[in-house]
């Protein structure tokens, strides 16, 4: 097999592979419009004297810059547990936003502890 075939055959396999990309690869789909929603979940711990609320319930959770609290209706009902506070920061980057809180929702509620989880969605 001489050079000259060998550039042949590897122009047809580029001009074959170029086509593939072109046709299947860069086409819009479904998949390729479609928004990123991040869920995010962060575990808790219920004020001392009261219950944890059910799941589904909107919560709004706010940086107190020693801790970060969870509320619901303007009642507090935990905190979000200091070892994921620092990472629930630098996620949710609550230094830029004003008020320093995100909204969320109860996710889980722990049938051993007295704690739940909250889930915040951010689309990206």
């Amino acid at each position: 097999m001489g050079w000259q075939e060998q550039r042949e055959r590897a122009k047809q396999f580029h001009q074959q592979t170029d086509a593939a990309l072109a046709n299947d690869i860069l086409q819009d789909s479904l998949l390729s419009r479609a928004k990123v929603v991040r869920r995010r979940s962060y575990a808790c711990v219920s004020e001392t004297n009261a219950s944890p609320p059910s799941v589904g319930t909107e919560v709004r959770i706010i940086d107190m810059h020693d801790r970060i609290d969870v509320y619901v209706n303007n009642q507090p009902v935990g905190q979000v547990e200091p070892a994921q506070a620092e990472r629930m920061r630098k996620q949710q980057r609550f230094g830029d936003r004003n008020g320093r809180s995100v909204s969320g929702h109860i996710a889980k509620l722990s049938k051993v502890t007295n704690g739940f989880s909250v889930e915040v969605s951010d689309p990206q």
